[in-house]
């Protein structure tokens, strides 16, 4: 009789046991059936480096300091900065001069036509773009 009550307890707890590993399996397959992976636009493998520029013999005066200007290999322009809180580098993108001014201040545009100045970042010392609404 005491055999029999063990079976019964242990085949009930096997089956406990198969259900519960087959169901956390069925949730495991499901998850990883609709994990996504994403890759950047462009089909790249990751961000600009912006270390890859030439430097340009060209300078940009914003606020009175003289940034060095750097060119991707595509022409873009651009001044290379360095954040304070993570020290890494990053680009702060400069259009062609126009001969417009805003506030004073020289007017550029990008090759998608949009329009910015730039400015300086009181808390970091780098520069950054304003963009502008042409009207």
């Amino acid at each position: 009789m005491k055999t029999q009550i063990f079976n019964s307890i242990a085949s009930g707890a096997f089956r406990i046991l198969m259900t519960s590993t087959a169901l956390l399996m069925l949730m495991m397959l499901g998850m990883a059936a609709s994990a996504q992976t994403f890759a950047p636009k462009g089909g790249g493998g990751g961000g600009f480096d912006v270390e890859s520029g030439t430097k340009l013999s060209e300078t940009v005066t914003i606020e009175g300091k003289v940034f060095d200007l750097y060119a991707t290999s595509s022409g873009s322009r651009y001044i290379k900065c360095k954040s304070a809180r993570t020290g890494n580098s990053y680009a702060v993108w400069v259009g062609t001069p126009t001969e417009h001014k805003y506030d004073g201040l020289t007017v550029y545009q990008s090759a998608k036509g949009s329009y910015s100045v730039l400015k300086i970042s009181a808390k970091s010392g780098n520069p950054y773009a304003v963009w502008l609404d042409k009207e």
